[in-house]
């Protein structure tokens, strides 16, 4: 059978989730101009369909489920650590304090899933978490770089379409750009962006959130109990 081309059913469904993404955009971000205070409502997966999915997944895949809302800007993410071992690294950036013989991984990976606020669109990125002294290091990567969880994500991929959500890859998603495919706004017409982030808005920016994809995070870790 050969390779699909570009006139294959899956291309061009691929084309039409790409095509409403964009067109989230324009409606929440007339001219592809970013502000922190977008238009319209917040068409983001309610919390407890998100705490749902997570459990779906526990029973599907070899992984274990962590919601992180945002609780204001930004977006929501589900946190799929690839193991299965308690406590992980990311739980322990909610606890108020750390049994003092509790074993630590020292890194852990997991893909974690974003779901953007402008309607049914999620995508899915590797994120490496490491203990550093007394902290919490998130270093995420542009999608899916260890082939070891290429086995999670295909499982996930078809999870995730069956919960009718549309899967929006990073590459597309890095692209910069406004909905029309004009070139994007220089700095002078994005200026709440660029005072920011020093930088220009990509699809990312509108569909997710403003922080650049890989931007690090760094979380302390709680006292010992």
């Amino acid at each position: 059978m050969g390779a699909c081309g570009a006139g294959c059913g899956i291309t061009r469904e691929r084309d039409r989730e790409k095509e409403a993404a964009l067109e989230a955009i324009q409606r929440a971000y007339p001219g592809g101009i970013w502000s922190s205070a977008r238009r319209g409502p917040d068409l983001a997966l309610h919390p407890d369909a998100i705490r749902d999915l997570g459990e779906s997944l526990e029973s599907l895949l070899p992984v274990r489920a962590i919601p992180r809302l945002a609780g204001g800007e930004g977006c929501d993410w589900l946190y799929l650590l690839a193991g299965l071992h308690r406590p992980s690294l990311v739980e322990l950036c909610d606890r108020t304090g750390l049994p003092a013989d509790e074993p630590l991984h020292a890194a852990e990976t997991y893909v974690r899933i974003g779901f953007s606020p402008l309607g049914p669109f999620v995508t899915l990125q590797e994120v490496v978490v490491r203990a550093e002294g007394d902290e919490l290091v998130e270093e995420p990567a542009l999608g899916i770089q260890d082939r070891r969880l290429q086995a999670i994500v295909k499982g996930l991929q078809g999870a995730l379409r069956k919960a009718r959500l549309v899967v929006l890859d990073m590459a597309f998603l890095v692209e910069p750009g406004t909905p029309t495919g004009a070139p994007s706004p220089g700095r002078e017409e994005q200026p709440e962006f660029w005072a920011r982030y020093d930088d220009l808005p990509t699809r990312w920016s509108f569909l997710f959130e403003g922080t650049p994809p890989l931007t690090p995070r760094a979380t302390l870790l709680p006292a010992p109990a």
